[in-house]
């Protein structure tokens, strides 16, 4: 019965060695590809010949848009398949963010979809200049953020808007914090000093709040970031009803 036991426990774990090592091929071929392309070479990644990917379906180029500071980005989606166990395919999803500062790129991150049980997988590359974007986006909000920061913010999944979806229903939480309560306040304005541009909207929606309901009055350093993002006047992703991945910009009289 034992000597069953040890055999089924190794069976299992060749199984997913297998597995994760077929993956962890085609997903170090994709990456030295992607750190090498820039968003005219991407556009041909469906011609491009490789060892361990059999295919790239999906793609799509979600949004080019100004973030701050001279810095913008291009989302990509796809997704690669790729053999296992020299019997089956699967695929993996991705989405791929492609930085520039001052029209050069400095940055890309690498986004793969979490399967159940699963750490997360995420790859980066940044030239050192992004160092310079960070001062700078530090120095304007007053915050001590480094790259971890902002991969972090980048790989929000935040979508701005209420109503979203079949229930069409407003939130009342987000980011686990209760909205349109005077008592997170402090936390609204932390919203608004984030480097992703919808938790920064979540926060200008709910400072606007209180101020209209006269519950707060803003120090002069959070007031100078409240009209910053009002006057940026960012694309932002939002929703309308059930339809979700609508990037435009909130104040339309900008």
């Amino acid at each position: 019965m034992k000597r069953i036991f040890i055999l089924l426990f190794i069976s299992i774990f060749s199984n997913l060695f297998c597995q994760n090592s077929d993956f962890e091929k085609a997903k170090s071929e994709f990456e030295k590809f992607i750190f090498s392309a820039d968003s005219t070479k991407i556009q041909n990644i469906k011609n491009q010949k490789f060892e361990n990917i059999i295919g790239i379906e999906n793609y799509y180029h979600r949004i080019t848009r100004s973030i701050d500071f001279k810095l913008s980005e291009s989302i990509y989606e796809l997704r690669f398949s790729y053999p296992f166990e020299k019997r089956y395919v699967r695929g993996r999803g991705v989405k791929i963010h492609f930085y520039y500062f001052s029209g050069k790129q400095i940055g890309i991150i690498i986004d793969y979809d979490q399967y159940k049980n699963e750490l997360k997988k995420v790859s980066s590359k940044f030239e050192y200049n992004i160092q310079k974007f960070i001062d700078k986006h530090n120095s304007f909000y007053k915050t001590k953020f480094s790259i971890n920061e902002f991969i972090n913010d980048s790989l929000l999944n935040t979508v701005y808007g209420d109503y979203c979806g079949y229930s069409g229903e407003k939130y009342l939480t987000q980011y686990e914090i209760e909205l349109e309560n005077i008592e997170n306040s402090d936390k609204y304005v932390e919203w608004m000093k984030s480097f992703n541009l919808e938790k920064q909207m979540w926060g200008f929606d709910q400072i606007q709040y209180l101020l209209k309901n006269n519950l707060i009055e803003l120090e002069p350093e959070e007031e100078k970031i409240y009209n910053h993002i009002q006057q940026r006047n960012a694309i932002i992703e939002t929703c309308s009803g059930c339809t979700f991945g609508i990037f435009e910009r909130v104040f339309k009289n900008k």
